[in-house]
Formats: structure tokens, sequence, C-alpha cells
């Protein structure tokens, strides 16, 4: 079916000055989701009673000064910390290239509450004209799809064809397409089920999606749906990752499992068989009668899906299946079509993670050959970092073999033609190869493991050369001719400024830089970013955060903020968002913060990394002890008083930290917390610590719930009820064991929240919790 409308206003085509935004990274709290309202106070429940939002009733050595003097700055509360507007102003979203790297799209939103207006917007490459495409609020919303009687229309994720006229996205489960030529909105689907996965296929002309675990796609000369795949059910999955794949191989929130051949005549996708994975209910306690949500999670030890590799024809409906599937407990790593339109590339990883092979399959008779295999005694790490050339036969690959993360070009059939980069720092991310003209773009930590900057470097190899300049973090995202690129660039002082270049480095235009104008009126103390060795003679990367008014001669409480697992880094030159902003408020109210990485986190390269196998939590713990140790030599710091916190992994440091460290932390509030591995998933869990059957004394040295007869001090946990990440079983767990022991201890549950506590009210209501918590415990 084919609906066409209309939109109630004229939609406009000017040139506008540019201005926009974008989000930076990754919150180590939790997803990116900003509560929209602010909580309610709480008082404590102790009897040393303190608001949620006063200054900290500490030692008079510490005691801030209530009394605000007449033109002092403002006072930070968690509130304004998670109500809109956001303190660092309101951020576009959507950034995408147009295919033709003409012009950059994004939504940016103009107004509050009411009188907003959401802008769909075209920055012009390389004048930097913006140009309205429509604003999304006057789109109609069809009759079937309305809610309520002011429902308004939106845009989500979207993605432009090839031809660069039409656009597509999913509104309400249900596929459309927006033409930027005639500005017509088109409805393409309309069914009672969800339609979700979408892409267009590489010429534009049609486009693929799921529906009930199974391919179909449009024609969008005639609006025509086929289905391609027929035996889709609960158990059987086509083109649609199963949970740990998603959460754990591919890409977090992005369930697509099936690519387009770039000659657009077939489809290759991942069947997944997930009927052997044991079933976790999630219970929604909030109905009057419960209802269960059941979840396929293989926990460390269990069966996996089975998944194999099949290519579809379009037109004909032809199958063909590779040789190549996990029957031999195996996975499926990644799969991309090589530009021959002939072949795959199928990444195989053994179950252990410790042999990554390269297949090439052959797309009609299925056979597989062997380009190369990567091994590691620890775990191989697999990422994104491929490039298959469109007229070459080559392919750039990543590895770790010499100890870090570095680029290298081979042949298809599995010669070493070269290493590209080398050297004692990791390459992050291949960013585009430029055939045309030889070059390799990338980003590493070359410069400083703090920071991310852009590089390239000649396909024949050679000197790299840093192509972005000002210190801090650069994201960026090339446009689909290399010639030019986005930069998302932030650091500990600077939200974001986003800014388009020349391939060359040269500025063309600014999309955006945060007004940090609101920011300003507060006192807002910088992170200082140091080193300090231990006594094995281990030199960890720190910072610390201390109060505005800091008093050398004063003695402070220190609140140790941590994750610590593999893979992370807490300590970068990087603006810290919504977290930062909650840890200066802290040492507003005199508290010093502090943060350090651990042995086994990212940008050391593999030894550093290699030495937690089998032992997660272990080294990491005793390298935070070496940080609560330098913290007390410190002359300014309270050793009486260190508090520690953290969210899931972060979590599941604090709990070992208050369990097998008992005494050194007066007080832990751990959201979110592993407790025991044996409850968390099998891809993550048994790459650190193999399984359990073969490491069983390392899985209950690594399980804070087996020490909870040490607790010493004050405990928080905090759980959401329907955590599919890290269960809920895992708090319940521990806070069982700690009734057995006798202990006392805190326990905050979020009804319907997920792993990362979302919600327009539950995240102040959270940091409220825990700010009274150190308030009263330190």
């Amino acid at each position: 079916m084919r609906v066409v409308f209309s939109l109630r206003l004229a939609l406009l085509s000017v040139a506008l000055v540019a201005a926009a935004a974008v989000f930076l990274g990754p919150n180590p709290a939790g997803p990116s989701t900003r509560p929209n309202q602010p909580g309610t106070d709480l008082p404590t429940e102790t009897t040393r009673t303190a608001h949620l939002d006063q200054p900290i009733q500490a030692d008079q050595s510490t005691k801030p000064d209530e009394s605000a003097p007449e033109g002092s700055r403002k006072v930070l509360t968690v509130d304004r910390i998670f109500s809109t507007p956001s303190l660092t102003g309101s951020a576009p979203s959507g950034i995408r290239w147009l295919p033709d790297s003409k012009g950059i799209s994004f939504i940016e939103t103009e107004g509050e509450d009411d009188e907003s207006q959401s802008h769909f917007i075209v920055a012009k490459v390389p004048s930097g004209d913006k140009e309205m495409l429509c604003v999304i609020d006057t789109i109609t919303v069809p009759a079937d799809l309305k809610q309520d009687d002011d429902d308004s229309f939106g845009i989500g994720a979207y993605q432009w064809a090839e031809t660069g006229d039409l656009m597509s996205f999913l509104f309400r489960d249900e596929i459309f397409t927006f033409n930027r030529k005639t500005r017509e909105v088109v409805r393409r689907t309309k069914t009672d089920v969800a339609e979700e996965n979408v892409t267009f296929s590489p010429n534009g002309e049609k486009i693929a999606f799921t529906r009930e675990n199974d391919l179909w796609v449009i024609d969008l000369h005639n609006n025509e749906e086929k289905q391609l795949t027929t035996t889709g059910s609960d158990t059987l999955l086509n083109g649609v990752l199963d949970w740990v794949y998603m959460e754990e191989l591919f890409t977090r929130g992005n369930v697509r499992a099936y690519w387009w051949s770039p000659d657009n005549e077939k489809i290759a996708y991942m069947q997944f068989d997930v009927s052997p994975v044991p079933q976790f209910p999630i219970v929604d306690f909030l109905p009057l009668h419960n209802t269960t949500e059941t979840q396929r999670y293989p926990k460390a030890g269990d069966p996996n899906s089975i998944v194999r590799v099949g290519v579809i024809d379009v037109s004909s409906g032809e199958m063909s299946w590779m040789k190549v599937d996990t029957m031999d407990d195996s996975y499926i790593a990644r799969v991309y079509w090589v530009e021959d339109n002939k072949h795959l590339a199928v990444e195989k990883l053994n179950r252990n993670q410790t042999e990554l092979r390269l297949l090439i399959a052959d797309v009609e008779t299925g056979d597989v050959t062997e380009a190369l295999t990567e091994t590691s005694d620890a775990w191989v790490n697999v990422n994104y970092m491929r490039h298959y050339f469109e007229n070459k036969d080559r392919f750039v690959w990543n590895s770790e073999r010499d100890g870090f993360s570095h680029l290298y070009l081979y042949k298809t059939d599995g010669t070493l033609v070269r290493q590209l980069t080398s050297g004692s720092w990791d390459v992050s991310r291949l960013n585009g190869v430029d055939e045309k003209n030889g070059f390799v773009y990338f980003t590493a930590l070359e410069k400083s493991i703090l920071e991310r900057h852009l590089y390239r470097v000649s396909e024949k190899g050679g000197e790299i050369k840093r192509i972005t300049d000002r210190p801090g973090t650069h994201s960026v995202t090339f446009s689909p001719d290399l010639k030019y690129y986005i930069d998302r660039f932030s650091n500990t002082t600077t939200p974001r400024v986003i800014t388009v270049h020349k391939a060359s480095g040269k500025k063309l235009f600014k999309i955006d830089e945060c007004d940090t104008s609101e920011l300003d009126e507060y006192e807002l103390p910088a992170p200082e970013i140091m080193t300090f060795t231990s006594g094995e003679g281990v030199t960890f990367y720190a910072s610390m955060i201390k109060p505005p008014d800091f008093d050398p001669k004063k003695k402070y409480p220190v609140i140790v903020y941590t994750y610590g697992f593999p893979r992370s880094q807490i300590v970068r030159n990087a603006w810290g968002r919504s977290l930062y902003l909650w840890h200066a408020m802290m040492a507003t109210r005199g508290y010093i913060v502090f943060s350090m990485d651990n042995r086994g986190t990212f940008g050391h390269g593999r030894t550093w990394e290699d030495q937690i196998l089998g032992k997660l939590g272990q080294l990491e713990l005793e390298d935070q002890v070496a940080g609560a140790e330098f913290l007390k030599s410190l002359p300014y710091v309270d050793g009486s008083r260190l508090g520690i916190w953290g969210w899931s992994g972060g979590g599941t440091m604090t709990t070992m930290a208050m369990l097998k460290k008992p005494g050194l932390f007066k007080a832990g509030a751990a959201v979110a917390p592993v407790t025991d591995f044996r409850f968390y998933d099998s891809i993550y869990t048994e790459r650190y610590m193999k399984s359990p059957d073969e490491n069983e004394d390392g899985y209950h040295e690594s399980a804070p719930a087996d020490f909870a007869d040490a607790l010493e001090g004050a405990l928080l946990l905090v759980h959401g009820t329907a955590d599919d990440n890290v269960h809920m079983q895992n708090s319940m767990h521990l806070v069982r064991e700690l009734i057995v022991a006798g202990k006392d201890f805190d326990l905050m549950v979020y009804p319907g929240g997920r792993h990362g506590i979302g919600g327009d009210t539950e995240r102040a209501h959270l940091f409220k919790k825990m700010t009274n918590f150190f308030v009263v415990n330190l």
C-alpha cells in the first residue's frame, strides 16, 4: 500500500547561517537518555538528617560556607543537572552525510516544551549554508497511528538512498519515506506488526526490512512487498541478531543481521536458531496482574544460538547456504560482501575467543577457503576495522598481534602486503579508505592515551600524519567521497564543538558549538589529570576534581568513581556530560572526586589488558586499592572517609571493594552490579573468564556475593527490575547473602528500570539518592 500525505504548513526552503549540535560519547553511567523533569526531594531515613540538595554536613574542616556572598555563582543541584533544557544546550540529532557528499542533514529543535519545533535541515558543503527541508511537527500523523489528540510526528533513525533524493525512517514501527525534491512524505507499510531494520538497496530502488523475524523487500516504484524468507518465528530469526550477539559482538542497540550485495541482486543474512538458549523471565511488577517478558539469555557456560549464513536472490528467491555455521560451538563474528558480488568475507570465532578465522565464501556453491587466522593466548578482540576494496584485490585488516591495535593491508587470499601502522599506541577506529588517492584514515592514541586524533597513512606505507590538532577527543565521520569530514570535538572543559573540514584538516564551517552561558554561572571545578605509581611500580592515569575553594591545609572526604573493566577508559581529555556535572556538584559540597584506570582497561596495549585473564575484577581491585592508598598518602585527604561508587562493571567493582577489602572504603554505592559472573552472558564472561567448568576458583574469587559476610561500612545497592543486561537476579542474590550474614545495607529498586535506569524522573531520583547516601555516610 502507498499512502501520500502533505504537510499542514508550507515547507520552507531557505538559506540560514549554520548552527547545530550533537551529544558526544558514551555515558559511563548508562544510556544517553537524559531525564527531562526534576525528581522529588527525599529526606534521609537515618537519624543524621540531610535534605538531598543541601550542602554536605561534614566536619568543620570541610564544611562549605552556606552563606552565599552577594554576587557569588549559582549552586548546582541534581534537579538542574537532570532537567530541561540541558545545561549544555539543545543538540541536533541524526547527523548524516548526503550520499553525494555535498550536504549534511540533521534535525534540530528550537523552543521548549509545547512551543518547540523540530526542523529537518541540510547544511550544504562546502559553503555551510542551511536549507530547511521541512518542519517535522507539521507532518500529519496518520489516524491509525495517533496516540492522543495532541500527537505529533517524529523522525527517528533515518537513512538516505544512494541517489540522495529519498530518505527512509520508521515512525511507530511503520516505514515512511521523504522525498527531498518534492517534499513528499509517503507511508510505505500499514500492518499490525512492527517493521524493523530498514535499509535501502545500493541503487535506492528497493527497501529491505524485517517483520516477525523474516526478511522482506519493498519495490519503491510500485510499493509492492515481497517476502524473502518464510521460516521466521520466536525461535528462528532471519536477518535479526539474537540478544547476546547484539550486545557483545555487533553494535549495541542494532539487531540487523543482513547485507545487500553491491549489485543490488542478493542479500546475505545470518539465521539464528535460538531454541537451545535458556529463557530468562523479566517481570513487570506494576500491573494489577504482573506480566512477564521472556528473554533468550545465555549465561556463562550455557548453550548459544546455532547460527548459519545464507544468501538469497531478491528477484528469484533462490537460496544458498554458506558452508560455515556454529554447530561446532563457535560464533559468526562478522559478514561482509567482497566487491565482486560473488564472495562473502565471514569471520568465525571459536567459543573461547582465542582464534578468529577469516573465511572467503563462494555465494553460489557455499564453499569456503581460509584467508587468515588471528590467535591469542588470552582472547581476540573483534571490531569493525575492516575495508574491502572495490577495484583491487585488497583489504585492510586490524590486528593486535604485535601487542597494540594496528592496521594491515592484505590481498584477498590472505597474503600480507604490508603493515600500515606500528608503534606503542593503539588505533581505535578505521575512519575510511580513499581508494582513488591511496590514503587510509584512522583514529588513534598516538599523540596521547588521553586523547583521540585523526590520522592518515598512505596505502603504500610510510609515515603517518596527524590531521587534527586541538588537544582533546575528536570523533570523525567522513563523507562518502572521502573529501570532507565532520569533527565532533570535546575536552574536559568544552562540552562539544562540531565542525566540517576538508580531508586535509582545513576547517570549512561550524555546525554547532555548545552554549555554555548557563554553565558559566556555576562554579564548576575542572578535572585535574595526573599519574601516580603504586608500590608495585605500576604507573596509572587518574583524575581528580577538587572543591572550588580547595585548601591544601584541610582534609577532605573522597568519592572514588570506578568502572575498570575491559575496553573501558574513564580518564580521558573529553567532556564527562551529566556524570561530570554531578561529580563537580559533589566537589562544590566539599568532596574530592577521584577516578583511575586500572590494569585491564583500554589504551595501554595487550600486555596491560591480558593480565586479567581468568580473574576478572581481581587484579583490577588490587589496582583500585593502590589508588586508595595513594589518596591516603595525600596530606589533604581524610583517609578514614573514602567512598566508592560505580555503575554496571563499576557497580561490580564497588561491591568487590566493599566485600573483599572491608574497611578500606567507608561507603559504597553500586548501581546494576554483576555479583557473580555465572549470572552474566556467555560471550562477555567467557571471553575473559573462560567457562565456569574450567575456572571454578576464578569465578569464586570474582563473585562479590561470595564474600558478603565481610561487609563493613555502608552499602547502597541499586537495580532496575527490568534490567535485561545485568539481571536484577544479581542484586537479589547479593541481598540474600547479606541477609544470611546478618549485614545491614540499603536497597533501591526502580520498577521497570532497564540497565541505564532512564526516564524523566528516575535518573534525578537516583542521583539524589546517591547524594544523600554519601552526605550521610561520609
